[in-house]
């Protein structure tokens, strides 16, 4: 599966992630990663002749926008935009079941899932204020519904996903705790959730404010492009427009703002 460049400068790469391809390996034979597709196998130690420093993550099987520092200066401007929360990330996802809401702010914290503790596999949304310890940390994320509708039989829903955290599988486990997981994700349905050929989140755009050299990448639209899923999805309702990059600014415009009159809000806090 092949790795679009979407920009590509002196300082940074910025990728176009297909689902279920591994960042890099340390295995020299692994040929689904990245880092194979665009540099050397050993790109990611720095060791490597032409070292790459990523920024940010994306797990295994979420595609989408992938932002990669050139060189450690270029590595550092970035991460402090990541760390001090000045980057806008949006994110389409399908989820399980019809949302009640249009408008939702998950705020529960995130955690290691105690049953998985030894491997760090699995996280844990903290829904109770008294579950809470040492280990967990705070997370946010915005959801707004962008149509309902039928995947194959089942009632599913298409979300724009805002995470102002970047906690590791932040948004998969919000969207677990609001009781609507991520279509095909196998892991944190408990393993339910295998027919569908993919998981269904995607990173669909980043803006990253860098004073010398602002980004704002956007990918198309990927799931309606795909005929397994096209041919499962039968359309309800439309509440927000977002299938051409146009339309899904206008839509990010939406999720940015703190209020949104005459849409049905939800919240979600472990203190409720």
């Amino acid at each position: 599966m092949a790795v679009e460049k979407l920009y590509e400068s002196d300082n940074y790469i910025i990728v176009n992630k297909p689902y279920d391809m591994y960042i890099n390996s340390d295995d020299e034979n692994e040929k689904n990663t990245v880092t194979f597709h665009i540099a050397q196998h050993d790109s990611h130690l720095s060791t490597s002749s032409h070292p790459l420093h990523f920024v940010q993550r994306l797990d295994y099987a979420t595609s989408g926008v992938l932002c990669i520092a050139k060189n450690k200066s270029a590595a550092a401007r970035a991460g402090k935009l990541f760390e001090g929360r000045h980057t806008n990330k949006y994110y389409l996802a399908v989820l399980r079941g019809h949302v009640s809401f249009e408008l939702g702010d998950v705020n529960y914290d995130v955690g290691v899932d105690p049953l998985t503790a030894h491997s760090s596999h699995r996280m844990l949304a903290v829904t109770k204020k008294s579950s809470r310890n040492d280990q967990s940390r705070a997370a946010q994320t915005r959801v707004l519904v962008l149509e309902t509708g039928y995947y194959g039989s089942d009632p599913a829903t298409v979300v724009l996903l805002k995470p102002i955290t970047g906690r590791r599988h932040q948004l998969r486990v919000h969207c677990q705790s609001i009781g609507h997981t991520i279509l095909g994700d196998y892991t944190y349905s408990d393993k339910r959730d295998s027919a569908p050929h993919r998981m269904f989140l995607h990173a669909v755009r980043l803006v990253l404010p860098l004073p010398a050299e602002p980004l704002d990448i956007q990918t198309s639209e990927p799931f309606f492009v795909d005929k397994r899923f096209q041919t499962q999805w039968r359309s309800e309702d439309i509440f927000n427009k977002y299938r051409t990059k146009e339309a899904l600014r206008a839509t990010c415009d939406v999720i940015d703002r703190p209020y949104v009159i005459g849409v049905k809000y939800q919240s979600y806090s472990a203190n409720d």
